[in-house]
């Protein structure tokens, strides 16, 4: 364990440096331990279920927010269009950070396959909110 500790610690810090380089680690009983200095941030530690279970997460919260983007707009000309408008905004708003949190996390093989799967669906709310933005904008 005190040996992966120094492993990580040397990643982590040749990541900060840019140094990708194999270098050798002198342990203290005299034994050489040969290190790729790859960046600890390109490792996941993400299993597939979790993904799958905060993808499923994802596409429920983007169910929601489309709701409740529709019911702002079932809404228009009323007196409660201010406050579903603001629900359906915050609704996108968090989706949104929730997908690029998730995105963050993952290695570039897990980020691949659920921009595959889920990616148009953030497209979409994106899209969908700023078009129902401009239609504010333009009545």
């Amino acid at each position: 364990m005190k040996y992966f500790n120094k492993v990580l610690v040397f990643s982590r810090l040749s990541y900060r440096l840019k140094t990708y380089r194999c270098h050798n680690l002198h342990a203290k009983n005299g034994i050489n331990i040969f290190l790729n200095r790859v960046p600890v941030m390109f490792y996941s530690n993400m299993n597939d279920l979790d993904v799958k279970k905060r993808t499923e997460e994802l596409t429920d919260s983007f169910m929601e927010a489309r709701e409740l983007m529709q019911d702002a707009r079932e809404s228009m000309n009323t007196v409660y269009f201010s406050e579903d408008m603001q629900e359906a905004a915050e609704a996108v708003s968090q989706t949104i950070q929730m997908y690029e949190k998730l995105l963050n996390e993952l290695d570039e093989n897990q980020k691949k396959d659920v921009v595959r799967t889920i990616g148009l669906k953030m497209a979409e709310l994106k899209a969908q909110h700023a078009a129902m933005e401009e239609e504010i904008k333009s009545d």
